[in-house]
């Protein structure tokens, strides 16, 4: 009988994994999610933390005001979970087990200067002109 050998998943390898699959469930990127691994009972599970765009947040919904455009935040994250334990457990071919969610906060994107000073020019050195 001759032994083949075996495949491992280093768990730098596994946290990459749902750290992009979070990531695309949530629309924003790599760099915005991080994950913690553990041992969930003889499964795989995640404390995965999310920093949302604040623009995102404020996004009207349809005739809904302020509402997102894709539902409550609560309604994005558990449909974000459910992607990431479908998705995790198809890319690892692991058992899933918790995905704690926790949304850290929100940031104001990059806004780049407007050479002709109009008006989505930021920063503390804007030119004004006279009307």
């Amino acid at each position: 009988m001759t032994r083949r050998g075996y495949n491992r998943i280093s768990p730098a390898a596994l946290r990459h994994t749902l750290e992009t699959v979070a990531a695309d469930a949530f629309g924003v990127p790599g760099k915005n999610v991080e994950a913690d691994l553990r041992d969930d009972g003889g499964t795989l599970g995640a404390a995965i933390s999310v920093m949302l765009p604040l623009r995102r947040l404020l996004q009207p919904g349809p005739g809904t005001g302020t509402a997102p455009a894709a539902g409550t935040l609560f309604e994005q994250t558990r449909a974000a979970r459910d992607t990431i334990l479908r998705r995790g457990a198809d890319l690892s071919g692991l058992l899933m087990g918790t995905v704690d969610i926790t949304l850290t906060g929100a940031r104001q994107p990059h806004r780049t200067s407007r050479v002709d000073g109009g008006p989505h020019q930021t920063g503390p050195h804007q030119e004004r002109r006279p009307a």
